[in-house]
């Protein structure tokens, strides 16, 4: 179906922001029973974000551009300094 995405199919897809800004890259997808979770690597950053895979939060997927429009929660890709 349109919506239904296979994990290899999304790993290594480009993640951008509504804006279009580069927000990192899909390394991996968790499923720990509630839902799935995109592991979101961004570059210089060492830590790892967790994007719950949700319509809201993930609304575009774009196999053949190799890229995701995401729209995360306020402050997840925040980084401290």
């Amino acid at each position: 179906a349109e919506d239904e995405f296979y994990y290899a199919d999304l790993i290594g897809l480009q993640v951008l922001d509504s804006g279009g800004v580069l927000i990192g890259k899909v390394k991996a997808i968790f499923n720990h029973g509630a839902s799935d979770l995109l592991e979101i690597e961004q570059s210089g950053v060492a830590k790892k974000i967790l994007l719950p895979f949700t319509k809201a939060n993930v609304p575009v997927i774009d196999i053949s551009r190799k890229k995701i429009i995401a729209d995360p929660p306020d402050g997840l890709f925040e980084v401290s300094l």
